[in-house]
């Protein structure tokens, strides 16, 4: 244990080659992704915000129990039934044919969308919804795959930083295009959003390097990704994102709760400040990763979250429990983006859809598991015990993270073999890349 805590260093030895932005969104094929992103979001987006009032539940007001409740089984539908198969599909099928046919498929279900909704036909709206929302998780998973096929090993961090801040401000766009359109469109907007799912697929079918799948992946059986998925970094990683994520979202409901019995309008503002931290995790992420090593960066997130844990449970107010969900969520962010880079670099060629579809499935799936055990838990009278209990769980966590290696051994293991066997062909891949990118240039 003592050998393992001696390989954390406070920043890096050597520091990372530094990668700007601009100058990944250089990169023709990357900004066409980026691109075709940020209006599939922006439309999926506005579709959430056109259809709430016959998906699901009727408004988004009520009780704070009830909220988390909604929240939990409409983020499950997609996650549950495509997330276990988008990661499959990834790697079965083209991505670049998924990503373009794909938007397609989105812009037609938002066509029928529309005339079910017209028609008052609320079942049916209810159910292309539903579908539509699977398609969109199907649609991340090959999103995230295709990343490394564009953008060398030290540029993953920058890359999924800059994705994830698009994200954040296609969620926003998206949000207001919806509001404004159904006040002076009313549903008519969907035909908007058809446009704009049409215009995505535009973009990603300018798209010309190969993102693998289809007749251009590797052939690669389910022994070896099972077997990536207890590579050292890899579960280190899964580890570190899933426990954090469960943590985080026992606190956040607990603290919904208590904070529902004390003002009306607290849940609308914890969620914007938990988007807040996110937004500012992912814009500092890349900083983090060139200047901290990754388990530093794992054992001092999970560190100042105690710290933040422990201060709200010794003061225990409105300010300091929003303070407390900014700091875990930014913490958090900075965590993910690193762990992302992570999974991404060390899943095997012709089997990063199912890697990276796994990873993103524990991750949610921790986080909706924290929810149902807050709001099972808390309430305004217990509130306290369970915000030191999260706080010792970060806390053990910090300390069981630190104790574990992410060094590969040097005793010529099979897991070692895994991780340099992944970091090899990834390395070619990365050639591949390159002297793709410069005969189209």
């Amino acid at each position: 244990m003592v050998r393992a805590f001696s390989d954390i260093r406070v920043f890096r030895r050597r520091k990372p080659i530094h990668i700007r932005r601009k100058d990944l969104l250089g990169l023709s094929d990357f900004r066409r992704l980026a691109h075709g992103q940020f209006v599939s979001q922006s439309a999926d987006a506005a579709t959430t915000v056109l259809t709430a009032q016959f998906v699901f539940f009727s408004t988004a007001t009520g009780p704070t129990r009830s909220i988390l409740i909604q929240s939990v089984i409409s983020a499950a539908i997609p996650l549950f039934l495509a997330g276990p198969i988008s990661g499959i599909l990834a790697d079965k099928f083209s991505r670049n044919s998924i990503l373009a046919r794909g938007q397609i498929l989105r812009a037609t279900i938002c066509a029928l969308l529309f005339m079910a909704a017209i028609s008052n036909y609320k079942l049916l709206v209810l159910l292309l919804f539903g579908f539509g929302l699977c398609i969109s998780k199907v649609m991340y998973t090959v999103r995230v795959s295709t990343i490394r096929h564009l953008v060398r090993q030290h540029e993953l961090v920058a890359a999924d930083s800059l994705l994830l801040t698009l994200g954040n401000f296609a969620a926003a766009t998206g949000g207001v295009i919806g509001v404004l359109t159904l006040q002076f469109l009313d549903l008519g907007g969907l035909l908007l959003v058809v446009a704009g799912h049409l215009l995505a697929s535009a973009k990603y079918k300018r798209i010309q390097v190969s993102l693998g799948g289809g007749n251009d992946r590797d052939s690669t059986s389910w022994t070896l990704v099972i077997a990536s998925f207890w590579s050292i970094k890899t579960r280190y990683a899964f580890l570190a994102v899933g426990a954090h994520r469960f943590i985080y979202g026992t606190l956040f409901a607990s603290l919904s709760l208590f904070l529902d019995s004390q003002s009306s309008n607290s849940y609308a503002l914890l969620v914007g400040v938990a988007g807040a931290g996110t937004f500012a995790g992912n814009l500092t992420a890349e900083w983090v990763n060139e200047h901290l090593p990754r388990k530093s960066t794992t054992v001092l997130v999970f560190l100042l979250s105690a710290t933040a844990g422990l201060l709200c449970a010794f003061s225990p107010r409105f300010p300091v429990f929003l303070a407390t969900i900014l700091t875990t969520s930014f913490l958090f962010q900075n965590l993910r983006v690193c762990s992302d880079a992570t999974v991404q670099k060390y899943a095997p060629r012709g089997a990063g859809g199912r890697v990276l579809a796994t990873y993103d499935l524990v991750c949610n799936t921790s986080f909706l598991s924290g929810l149902l055990c807050g709001l099972t838990f808390a309430s305004t009278s217990v509130t306290k015990e369970v915000i030191v209990l999260v706080t010792c769980s970060y806390a053990g966590m910090a300390v069981l993270l630190g104790a574990m290696t992410r060094r590969v051994p040097q005793d010529g293991t099979e897991v070692r073999n895994l991780d340099e066997q992944t970091l090899v062909e990834t390395k070619a891949g990365d050639a591949r890349m390159i002297q793709s990118q410069s005969s189209l240039g």
